[in-house]
C-alpha cells in the first residue's frame, strides 16, 4: 500500500470516530433520579418519612416535592395510615394524634374555625371518610367538606325544601364519589383530584318518615328526596355511617334498635329491624355497626364482660341471620389490671378501612384492631365525646412533626 493510500485510510477512519457519537457516560447511581424516587417510594407512609428525605439534600428535596412523585407514593401505598381521631369537643373537631413521635402530629395542625363563630355557631361532626370530614352547621344551615391536610373546604348548603321546619338534617356522611365503583382509586390530593357525595339523612315530622337525599360534587347539586315508610319516634342515629360494600348503615333507635341502610348504587333507603344476637351480656350492652367479611354487615356488641364481633349472613331464601365471629375478653386485649365497671366503659369510633374500634375505660382512650386483636392505648381525657378515626396521607413540613402535645 502506497503512503498516499495509507494516508487516506487514516483520515477516513478520523472522520468516522469523529462522525459516530460518544460512548453515554454513566451517571452516578446517587445521581439518577428515576433510582431515588424507586427508593423513595418504598419509604414507611408514616407523616415523618418524606419531610425527613427531604433533609437529606437539595435533589431528594425536589424529588420529594414533586406532585407527580406524592401521587406516586399514595398510589404505591394505597393504604393511607391511621393518623390519629378527630373528638367532637364544644362544636369544634379537635384532632389527637395517635402516633409517637417523630410522627406524632401536633393538634393545631389540624384546626378548623367555621364561618359564623362570631354568633356563637354550633355544629356537629358527622364523620370522617376518605380523607374527608363531614360537619353540619346549624347556625348557618349548611355542610362543610373539610380536607384537613390539604386545609381545604367546600361549603354545601341544605336543599331549598328543609328551611319550612317540617324537616330536619338528622345525619349525614361523606365519601369518595370513587369509592363505590372504582376500588383500585387511591384517596387523597384534596379537592382536585377527589369529587365526593355527601349524603344526608333526615326527618320528615309531618308523617314519620326518614329521608335522604344525595349531593354531587360533580353538578354541585342535590338529588331528589327518596323516603322510607312511616316509622316509630325516632329518638337518633346512633352512630356514624359505616361502608359496607355499595351501602352506607346507621343504628338507628326506633322503640328498640333498628338498621338505616342507604343503598349507594340503587339510592333506595330502608329501616330493618335489627333482631340483635342472644348473648350471655348484661342488659346495658353497647352496639356498633361494623364492617363484616366480604363486605357484609357486622356487628360489635362491648360490656364489661368482654367483646363480641358478629356478622349478619344472608340465605338464598332472603332471611339473615346474625352469626358469632369472635369473642375475646377486655383484659386480654386492653391489659388491664382491675374489674372494669359496666357503667365506665363504652365505644366511641369504629373505621371500617382499618377494621379499628376506639374504646374508652374510665377515661382512657385505647384503639383495639380486631384482626390482630392488638390495642394501644392512646390518651387520657375527661372529656367523654366520640371520636372520628383519620386516615390520610400527610406530607407535610418536617418542622413540628414530632413535638409533644
Amino acid at each position: 500500500m502506497s503512503e498516499s493510500d495509507q494516508g487516506d485510510n487514516m483520515a477516513r477512519r478520523r472522520r468516522l470516530r469523529q462522525a459516530s457519537p460518544a460512548a453515554p457516560v454513566p451517571v452516578p447511581p446517587l445521581e439518577d433520579d428515576d433510582l431515588i424516587q424507586e427508593i423513595l417510594l418504598r419509604l414507611p407512609s408514616q407523616p415523618s418519612s418524606l419531610p425527613r428525605a427531604s433533609l437529606v439534600c437539595k435533589q431528594w428535596r425536589r424529588l420529594v416535592s414533586d406532585p407527580a412523585f406524592l401521587r406516586r407514593f399514595r398510589a404505591h401505598h394505597r393504604e393511607p395510615p391511621l393518623l390519629g381521631v378527630f373528638k367532637d369537643e364544644l362544636s369544634y373537631p379537635i384532632f389527637r394524634s395517635v402516633l409517637d413521635p417523630p410522627n406524632l402530629i401536633p393538634p393545631d395542625r389540624f384546626s378548623l374555625r367555621l364561618d359564623g363563630d362570631r354568633r356563637g355557631s354550633v355544629a356537629d361532626l358527622l364523620g370522617c371518610r376518605h380523607g374527608l370530614l363531614l360537619i353540619f352547621n346549624h347556625t348557618l344551615r349548611e355542610f362543610v367538606v373539610w380536607d384537613p391536610v390539604e386545609g381545604d373546604r367546600h361549603h354545601v348548603a341544605i336543599p331549598p325544601e328543609l328551611g319550612s321546619g317540617e324537616k330536619s338534617v338528622l345525619n349525614g356522611a361523606v365519601l369518595c364519589d370513587a369509592a363505590a365503583s372504582d376500588h383500585g382509586h387511591v384517596h387523597g390530593g384534596g379537592f382536585r383530584s377527589c369529587r365526593f357525595k355527601v349524603v344526608l339523612i333526615g326527618t320528615d315530622r309531618t308523617d314519620r318518615r326518614i329521608f335522604a337525599s344525595v349531593y354531587s360534587s360533580v353538578t354541585a347539586e342535590w338529588g331528589d328526596v327518596i323516603f322510607t315508610g312511616p316509622v316509630s319516634t325516632i329518638y337518633h342515629l346512633g352512630s356514624s355511617a359505616i361502608l359496607a360494600g355499595n351501602a352506607l348503615y346507621w343504628l338507628l333507635h326506633v322503640y328498640g334498635h333498628h338498621i338505616l341502610e342507604f343503598n349507594l348504587e340503587t339510592e333506595s333507603l330502608a329501616v330493618t329491624n335489627a333482631n340483635w344476637p342472644q348473648t350471655n351480656f348484661s342488659s346495658d350492652c353497647r352496639y356498633c355497626i361494623m364492617r363484616g367479611e366480604d363486605h357484609n354487615v357486622g356487628l360489635a356488641i362491648l360490656s364489661y364482660r368482654g367483646f363480641q364481633m358478629w356478622e349478619r349472613k344472608v340465605s338464598l331464601g332472603g332471611a339473615a341471620e346474625w352469626v358469632m365471629r369472635k369473642t375475646v375478653k377486655l383484659h386480654d386485649i386492653l391489659g388491664l389490671s382491675c374489674v372494669v365497671q359496666r357503667e365506665k366503659i363504652d365505644m366511641m369510633g369504629y373505621d371500617e378501612d382499618l377494621n379499628v374500634f376506639i374504646l374508652v375505660v374510665d377515661t382512657v382512650f385505647f384503639m383495639v384492631q380486631v384482626d390482630s386483636m392488638q390495642s394501644k392505648k392512646l390518651f387520657d381525657s375527661n372529656i367523654i365525646t366520640r371520636c372520628h378515626p383519620y386516615t390520610s396521607f400527610y406530607t407535610g413540613a418536617m418542622e413540628g412533626i414530632g413535638a409533644e402535645e
